[in-house]
């Protein structure tokens, strides 16, 4: 799985092909400013909630839509670079892959 840290790998005819899924392919538009605004955004506690169904689903749609909004996603020229645009379905899928860093940061 590519890190956050390092420039796209994937692009979206990989995930389109089946050769990555859902969680890589968003997981790698994430860089770690928008895991820490995101972080900021819920608290770690209700990220890491019980009731977590591994989609953050406990968390309301609503709330994801209204940070989709910020400095920290990705650009139009990050879309691009993975051959792919910003749609608010797929902001909400990087914003969640974000969480997921998150989560994973604070269980190691």
């Amino acid at each position: 799985m590519p890190s956050i840290d390092k420039p796209f790998i994937y692009t979206r005819k990989d995930y389109l092909k089946g050769t990555i899924d859902h969680h890589t392919y968003y997981r790698n538009l994430v860089k770690p400013a928008l895991v820490e605004f995101v972080k900021a955004a819920f608290g770690i506690k209700w990220l890491t909630d019980t009731r977590n169904d591994g989609h953050f689903n406990h968390i309301p749609l609503r709330k994801w839509d209204a940070i989709s909004c910020n400095p920290h996603m990705p650009s139009k020229w990050d879309w691009e670079l993975v051959e792919d645009y910003p749609t608010q379905a797929g902001l909400v899928c990087v914003l969640k892959a974000a969480a997921r860093v998150a989560v994973e940061q604070e269980q190691q």
